[in-house]
C-alpha cells in the first residue's frame, strides 16, 4: 500500500472513529450533539449519528439542509464510514501515520473547546486603565527617547608613540586656537571644523566633511572611537563649543559639540494600545503555560521503554 492511500484511509478513519467513540470522547470534551442525537446507520462497528451529518452539511455543502443535498451528504458519509471500516479490518488503527493523524486531531480539539474560551475571554477582556499606567510606570526606560548630539571631530593616531603623540597635541593645540579666532566658524556650528579637518584629522570618513561624523547617543557606537567621542562631546555644555585636546588610547582628539536633540518619553497616551496589546500577550502566554502544566500534570508519561534521556 503506497503511503498517499494509507493517509486517505488514516483520514477517513480518523473522522469515523470520532464519531462512533462520542460517549468516550465526552469524558474529555463537552458533547458536540445533543441527549437526543440518533443513529443514523452503521457500517460494521461504527456508526454515524444525526450531528455527523450536521456537521458534515455544515462543513462540505455550506449548511444547506434540504432533502436533495442531505441525500448526497449521506451518501457520501456512507462511502466514507466504508473507508474506515475497511481501514479498521486491515488493522489501520495501529498504522503509525493514522495514529499521528488521531492524535493531532483530539489535542486540537482539545484545545479549542477548553484553551480557547480563556483566550477569547483574555482578547475580550477591558484591561483599566489604572493597570496600563503602571504598566507603562515600570517600563518608563521601553518608551524613551535618549539625548542625541550631533559632532565634528578633529582626530589623530599617535599609535603609542609618546614623541608623536606630543606632536600631536601640539597641532590639536594651533588648530582649537585658530578655531576660536575665526568668527566665521566658531559661530556657525553647523560647519563643524571647516577646513581645519582636511589637514588636521586622520579619520577617513569625516576629515572632507568638517570634521562632521553625525549624532550619537551618550554611549557611542559600537567601535571604541565612537565611544571615545560621544564620552567627550557630552561632557561639552554649549551648542558650537569645542572640547580641550583630549589624550586618549584610541588617540587625540579635538571634538566639537554641533547642536542636541533633548531627549523624551513617549506620552502614555501615545503608548496606550501597544500596552494593552503587550499585556494580553502575556495574559495569553500565562494562560498558555497553565493550561499546558495542568494537562502534564492530569495525564503523566509512563515509559514503557527507557525513555530517551536515560538511553546510554
Amino acid at each position: 500500500m503506497n503511503v498517499s492511500y494509507c493517509q486517505l484511509l488514516a483520514v477517513a478513519l480518523v473522522l469515523t472513529l470520532v464519531a462512533c467513540d462520542q460517549k468516550k470522547e465526552s469524558e474529555v470534551l463537552a458533547p458536540i450533539s445533543t441527549s437526543s442525537d440518533a443513529a443514523l446507520f452503521s457500517v460494521g462497528s461504527l456508526e454515524v449519528f444525526q450531528s455527523d451529518l450536521d456537521h458534515y452539511l455544515q462543513e462540505r455543502h455550506e449548511g444547506r439542509n434540504d432533502a436533495s443535498t442531505q441525500k448526497i451528504a449521506l451518501a457520501e458519509l456512507v462511502e466514507r464510514a466504508q473507508f474506515a471500516q475497511a481501514a479498521k479490518d486491515s488493522n489501520l488503527e495501529n498504522d503509525p501515520i493514522v495514529r499521528a493523524e488521531f492524535a493531532r486531531i483530539l489535542a486540537t480539539r482539545y484545545k479549542e473547546k477548553s484553551l480557547h474560551p480563556q483566550v477569547k475571554a483574555i482578547a475580550d477582556q477591558e484591561i483599566s486603565e489604572k493597570r496600563l499606567k503602571e504598566i507603562y510606570q515600570q517600563n518608563l526606560d521601553r518608551f524613551a527617547s535618549p539625548e542625541k548630539r550631533q559632532v565634528a571631530v578633529l582626530w589623530l593616531n599617535p599609535n603609542r608613540n609618546p614623541e608623536r603623540q606630543k606632536q600631536y597635541v601640539e597641532k590639536l593645540n594651533s588648530a582649537r586656537k585658530w578655531f576660536s579666532e575665526n568668527p566665521s566658524v566658531k559661530d556657525d556650528p553647523d560647519q563643524g571644523f571647516s577646513v581645519l579637518s582636511v589637514d588636521h584629522s586622520e579619520h577617513a570618513a569625516s576629515r572632507y566633511k568638517g570634521g562632521v561624523v553625525g549624532w550619537l547617543q551618550a554611549a557611542g557606537g559600537f567601535d571604541a572611537f565612537s565611544k571615545a567621542v560621544a564620552d567627550i562631546a557630552f561632557g561639552i555644555e554649549h551648542d558650537g563649543a569645542v572640547s580641550d585636546v583630549v589624550v586618549r588610547d584610541e588617540g587625540v582628539f579635538l571634538v566639537r559639540l554641533m547642536k542636541r536633540q533633548v531627549g523624551s518619553h513617549r506620552s502614555f497616551e501615545s503608548v496606550k494600545t501597544e500596552l494593552k496589546n503587550a499585556e494580553q500577550q502575556r495574559l495569553r502566554a500565562v494562560a498558555e503555560k497553565n493550561f499546558k502544566e495542568t494537562v502534564e500534570k492530569m495525564h503523566p508519561v509512563k515509559w514503557l521503554q527507557p525513555s530517551p534521556e536515560t538511553k546510554p
